[in-house]
């Protein structure tokens, strides 16, 4: 339109060249070229309008809603749409019925908020104590917390179970007359993996150290032996760097003989606030290989030294990749 516009600027409106070229569609019609004229007396342009989005839609949540709508999902980011819903209303008088929740998705939609997977973090965290603790871990400096520490020095350890189960499923179809039947293998009960796993933060020299054990729990002489073991190898593998080990406030963590095989060796340990699980990066980790082992449970994972060997594969290849993504996740730097 641009173009027709400066043909416009040269000849008259009405001419018998302008009529040729207006039956031939190739010049606007009369109306159009006098809204153009217009138009460029009073903007100064000829530009076609645009939708710029400024319109209030009074369908969607705005306003005070809108604002209620975050505080609420700060305080109870599992809460479903029809408390949410219910929660704005109450707090609105003015207005005349609940939201819908198309209008509750989109205003969520366009604040950000998704669905994820969620956690629970026990009331025993929120206590001052635990708070000024937590504090500590990440603010103040060895032998208080961590923040003089180098993210490459870290390594954490923790424990977790892996259960092995059989799966027969309970429903199926078939014709009226005859049975629900496949065939299967039979396990009665189920087996056990208790797996003891310290992650390094290093990106350049990344390592992990695991044992694997398919009986009993871990108690004060198995993590004594796994932590003795994992001093050996540093020892070995990396002579010349002294480490910084940390882990949550199980007993056996904190135990003298514990901490002292780890000063003796040169290294140093700084224990995570309690009820902070989400502040190890060890924990995202075991999220991790546990999502793997559901993957591999149509590829035959039948036996413990299945699941063993799994898991070692499993950590083999994230330690390739590097643990360091898990630290920046929970907040090292």
């Amino acid at each position: 339109m641009a173009k027709e516009w400066r043909v416009c600027k040269r000849l008259p409106l009405a001419s018998e060249e302008i009529e040729i070229l207006r039956q031939q569609k190739k010049f606007p019609c009369m109306s159009t070229c006098r809204r153009y004229i217009r138009q460029w007396h009073n903007e100064g342009n000829i530009l076609a309008k645009l939708h710029t989005g400024n319109k209030f839609a009074v369908r969607e949540i705005h306003g005070d809603d809108l604002f209620n709508l975050v505080l609420y999902r700060i305080a109870f980011p599992k809460a479903i749409g029809v408390e949410v819903r219910a929660f704005i209303k109450n707090r609105n008088p003015n207005l005349e019925k609940e939201h819908s929740p198309s209008q509750l998705c989109r205003a969520e939609k366009r604040l950000g908020i998704s669905m994820k997977v969620g956690s629970t973090t026990s009331k025993e965290a929120y206590k001052p104590i635990n708070l000024l603790k937590r504090e500590d871990y990440w603010f103040r400096n060895y032998p208080f917390g961590i923040a003089n520490v180098d993210t490459e020095d870290i390594i954490d350890i923790d424990e977790a179970q892996f259960k092995l189960t059989s799966q027969d499923r309970k429903y199926g179809k078939a014709a009226t007359n005859k049975r629900v039947d496949a065939k299967g293998m039979y396990k009665k009960g189920e087996s056990t993996v208790t797996l003891i796993l310290g992650i390094s933060a290093s990106e350049d020299n990344q390592f992990a150290f695991a044992q694997q054990y398919d009986e009993g729990t871990t108690d004060l002489v198995r993590f004594y032996t796994y932590m003795r073991d994992f001093i050996d190898y540093l020892a070995e593998e990396r002579p010349d760097q002294s480490f910084c080990f940390t882990m949550d406030n199980l007993n056996i963590h904190k135990h003298p003989v514990i901490i002292q095989s780890i000063h003796a060796a040169g290294h140093r340990i700084v224990y995570r606030a309690p009820y902070w699980s989400c502040d190890g990066a060890i924990e995202y980790v075991f999220n991790t290989l546990h999502t793997f082992l559901l993957m591999d449970e149509v590829a035959g994972v039948t036996t413990s030294e299945n699941l063993m060997v799994r898991i070692d594969n499993h950590i083999y290849r994230l330690a390739e990749k590097s643990f360091r993504p898990y630290f920046d996740h929970v907040g090292f730097h």
